[in-house]
């Protein structure tokens, strides 16, 4: 009878799991296009007709990846103590009898699908940020690092060589960091490592459930916070399009619905939809972003600290070009 129980509730942690990976990523695109649009109900329809699910679901990868990864890891790692100190609790514990809710989600997380998103986080995560996932890793895993293999003589070696090797790594950066006025990036390359020391092993048991509390209240908040970037986020490129209506240059600024040979909608910024004759455009300038302009100016190993891997292999293969003026024109357009 047990064993159907555990089956039974291993089927449905599954299907729980599923759901969320399926659900949330889908409820984030339909609130996107519908941030995206301003509200209109009309607006809303054509950004659906026009935004096709393969566009939608590239655009969401390339800007909610970070966001999403960030959250589940922070699952991860808090559950991961929890589980583990739920494990080591006598049997008489309330902690060991009604595991927290974060620790059960966790358990019921595949491996594969945590490596994955360790993966994804190390390939989207601005660089800054990658020393984060060392203690998200052994708190996650709950395997120490001089732990890292069965021999402790190689474990005790690795965990000499490993910060070594780091801090050839980032070394440079450090203290261009702090000479630069910049602690926040020096603490950040600095102190996680470190910490990765000491964050395995359960806790007492008398800490147990206010700390589940504290830290599911604290994973809540990020995730509220990820969601409300993520849906304001926009899925579609902003442009300056330079129309030519007779002897009048007018400069439009807005996001780039569709093209074809009749029309350019354009999802002006100041909102609302304009239809402009393909044969009156006559240039068109991508821009960026003010969350593009970068806050920081230290460099690890010729990489950006704000930009992810990607990113800076992206970068170093097809360096930025130059901002064109008309990209700092003001949101309004603007008619000459």
């Amino acid at each position: 009878m047990n064993t159907r129980a555990g089956h039974l509730a291993r089927r449905e942690h599954r299907e729980a799991f599923w759901t969320v990976v399926l659900g949330v990523p889908a409820t984030l695109s339909v609130l996107r296009l519908w941030v995206e649009s301003g509200g209109d109900l009309q607006t809303l329809l054509l950004l659906v007709a026009n935004v096709g699910a393969l566009n939608l679901g590239a655009a969401l990868f390339a800007t909610v990846a970070p966001l999403i990864t960030g959250v589940l890891i922070a699952v991860f790692a808090v559950g991961g103590a929890l589980r583990v100190t739920a494990d080591s609790a006598p049997d008489d514990s309330r902690v060991r009898r009604f595991p927290p809710v974060i620790a059960r989600a966790t358990e019921a997380t595949p491996p594969w699908f945590i490596g994955a998103m360790f993966a994804l986080a190390l390939l989207t995560w601005p660089i800054y940020a990658l020393p984060l996932l060392l203690p998200a890793a052994v708190a996650t895993a709950q395997r120490p690092p001089w732990r890292l293999h069965d021999r402790w003589i190689v474990g005790a070696g690795l965990c000499l060589a490993a910060p070594a090797g780091y801090a050839w790594l980032v070394g440079p950066a450090v203290r261009q960091a702090w000479a630069g006025g910049e602690p926040l990036i020096a603490a950040l390359l600095t102190l996680p490592p470190l910490v990765a020391f000491g964050v395995c092993g359960p806790l007492p048991a008398r800490v147990a459930r206010l700390f589940a509390v504290l830290a599911s209240a604290a994973v809540a908040a990020l995730a509220a916070l990820a969601v409300q970037s993520a849906v304001r986020t926009p899925v579609l490129p902003l442009v300056v399009t330079q129309v030519q209506t007779g002897r009048e240059t007018e400069y439009l600024r807005g996001h780039i619905v569709s093209v074809d040979d009749v029309h350019l909608v354009l999802l002006r910024e100041r909102g609302g939809v304009r239809y402009i004759p393909i044969k009156n455009v006559t240039s068109t300038v991508l821009c960026g972003t003010p969350q593009e302009i970068p806050a920081f100016a230290t460099r690890v190993r010729d990489y950006h600290v704000e930009d992810s891997l990607l990113r800076a292999v992206g970068r170093h293969t097809r360096p930025r070009a130059v901002i064109d003026p008309l990209c700092r024109m003001a949101p309004l357009d603007r008619i000459s």
